[in-house]
């Protein structure tokens, strides 16, 4: 008896998450929290930040040591004059503004990849969602079907007896039987469509395989007006993240006219000289010489101009692509409520009452023939319900892709 009680202990401990709601919300969060591409971008912003000090720091000093003006000639005892050993010290100074805008630059890739976080994590809330509503509603609809099957199963029942008692057919059991095979056959195609919404949204959440879904959904508040969303995408983050990229063209091609402005460098040194002679002291200071900028520096500034053009047409294009989308995902949730509006209040109407009268006639002793059309019309009404719970869902993912136009994908 203990052993058994040490046996289910562990095993409710080694299954926590069973029994236990993953509402779409907590999908969200948990997705966000752990998710390593986010933690990526965020470390290459810190260390582009990092980068930045660096790129605006001057370069390493260069000590120099070194003998001059020995002889060749009864090398290495002879000396002159002028031998000498000596140490020298040479500084490097860039030219122009380069230090200044290497560190811009640097800063700008810091923030194109802040903003490519954050448009990345709208992304993953619109993903988790639609991942964890395609789940819901196999799930949704899988359920549906398991109550079917148990009327058929007791239509089944119904049927045989009839033909027990002469009143019913051999043709209707076989009905009955072919329906209720059917309906198996069709949950079986939902448990294969929920495994995989599934293993969608364990790519997310990778405890999400364990848990229960709510049966019903979240309330979503309807969108902002189609214009004034239209309007906003001009700060979208993954327009905002072309546009730090514009900014990083715009800072290679200033460092790329800075180019034509040639570094500096400075050289003091100390050289001994022997024999009691003076010891001598060394300044020099060194220009780069721009004399082929026509082959070099002005190439290399066309160069980062066209990638500059190609950054903003790329930009244009984007935010062409977000209008684009934005439409489609407006008039999916338009239709997808119009769809919902007509099913609940016309199909599912009829075909519940349709149901209950073909009931009436088959409870008042019509005939057992009707028993058929009843089962067609449970059949049909389920159905029915079926792509109720679809067009909930359709409507409910676009909703969530208009969430990730209107910036809000996991706030709500």
């Amino acid at each position: 008896m203990r052993i058994s009680l040490l046996l289910l202990a562990a095993l409710a401990a080694a299954t926590p998450a069973l029994g236990q709601v993953l509402t779409l919300g907590e999908a969200r969060r948990l997705a966000l929290e752990s998710q390593p591409a986010l933690r990526a971008l965020d470390l290459n912003a810190r260390a582009a930040d990092e980068a930045s000090v660096a790129d605006g720091a001057l370069p390493d000093p260069r000590l120099k040591l070194g003998a001059l003006n020995f002889p060749a000639r009864n090398f290495p005892s002879a000396r002159e004059d002028m031998t000498q050993v000596g140490v020298s010290w040479e500084q490097a100074f860039p030219g122009g503004d380069k230090r200044r805008l290497r560190t811009e630059r640097t800063l700008a890739e810091a923030g194109q990849a802040r903003a490519e976080a954050v448009g990345l994590r709208q992304g993953i809330a619109r993903d988790v969602g639609q991942a964890w509503l395609d789940a819901w509603q196999a799930i949704g609809a899988e359920r549906m079907l398991v109550a079917l099957a148990q009327e058929f199963e007791r239509s089944i029942e119904l049927a045989r007896i009839a033909l027990a008692s002469g009143k019913g057919t051999q043709a209707e059991v076989l009905a009955a039987r072919q329906l209720l095979s059917q309906s198996h056959d069709r949950r079986l195609e939902l448990v294969a469509q929920a495994r995989r919404a599934r293993a969608a949204l364990a790519r997310w959440v990778p405890e999400a395989a364990a848990r229960d879904l709510p049966a019903e959904l979240p309330a979503l508040p309807p969108p902002a007006p189609f214009a004034a969303i239209v309007e906003s995408l001009e700060h979208h983050p993954l327009h905002d993240m072309q546009l730090r990229a514009q900014g990083v063209a715009e800072a290679d091609v200033a460092l790329a006219r800075e180019a034509s402005k040639p570094d500096r460098s400075v050289e003091l040194g100390y050289f001994a000289r022997g024999g009691g002679r003076s010891d001598m002291l060394m300044f020099q200071v060194a220009f780069e010489l721009p004399v082929f900028a026509d082959r070099k520096q002005d190439r290399m500034v066309a160069s980062k101009l066209a990638q500059l053009e190609r950054v903003r047409e790329q930009r244009a294009d984007h935010l062409r692509q977000l209008r684009a989308d934005l439409a489609a995902a407006y008039a999916d949730w338009e239709l997808a409520g119009e769809r919902l509006r007509n099913i609940e209040g016309a199909i599912l109407p009829d075909a519940d009452a349709r149901l209950v009268a073909l009931q009436s006639q088959y409870g008042a002793g019509a005939g057992a023939a009707l028993l058929a059309a009843v089962l067609e019309a449970r059949r049909n009404l389920a159905e029915i319900r079926i792509q109720q719970l679809v067009m909930r869902s359709m409507q409910a993912k676009a909703r969530i892709a208009l969430q990730y136009f209107e910036h809000d994908g996991g706030s709500r």
